[in-house]
């Protein structure tokens, strides 16, 4: 598999993370309790992973996960969901809706674009390069545009991309969504 359809189906995770506003929108505690148990599962199948007592979905999440994910607790999945879960919890739909569509949309084309294009690594982040981050920047703005003034909206995008590119392996998956929904949330009620 190449390195673009391999990227590609491990994002369809972030990807499937644009439906829980959907759900949220309509009924905020079932898109809770999904999340709820998505983390549970993930964490239960990656501990009997870990000990070599395969679960029933270890070959569909095997085929997800990086070399050196396939026998370590890959922690990427349960950050993302729970940094979703946190912003459909503590934040408006509006301002989490920005925030995951970040985690969800904006990582993949960044991840994406970053392994076609990426030639330049930012300095000192070994896994990021300045066409990723850019390609973040850029899926961002109009999405956020919908919600917030064009000054606020580029703040909150340059400040998305900044996030994803710190060298905190996986944690972008939990601190976009939450940072994200927390700024784009202040600056909604600060627009009211």
């Amino acid at each position: 598999m190449n390195t673009t359809t391999f990227e590609t189906s491990r994002k369809t995770i972030h990807l499937m993370s644009l439906l829980v506003p959907v759900i949220a929108k309509y009924h905020l505690l079932s898109a809770q309790l999904l999340l709820v148990f998505f983390i549970v599962f993930y964490a239960f199948s990656e501990w009997k992973k870990v000990r070599r007592k395969y679960f029933f979905a270890h070959k569909l999440i095997l085929r997800m996960q990086r070399d050196d994910e396939k026998t370590e607790f890959a922690k990427a999945p349960l950050l993302l969901a729970t940094g979703i879960l946190m912003a459909i919890t503590f934040f408006t739909w509006e301002a989490s809706l920005v925030g995951i569509y970040q985690a969800g949309f904006c990582d993949t084309v960044a991840a994406l674009c970053g392994k076609k294009w990426g030639k330049t690594k930012i300095p000192f982040l070994s896994r990021k390069t300045y066409v990723g981050s850019l390609a973040f920047f850029i899926a961002a703005v109009p999405f956020t545009l919908l919600f917030l003034p064009p000054s606020k909206a580029i703040v909150v995008c340059l400040f998305g991309a900044f996030l994803e590119s710190l060298p905190f392996k996986d944690w972008d998956n939990l601190s976009v969504p939450f940072f994200i929904s927390l700024l784009a949330d202040q600056f909604l009620i600060i627009s009211y």
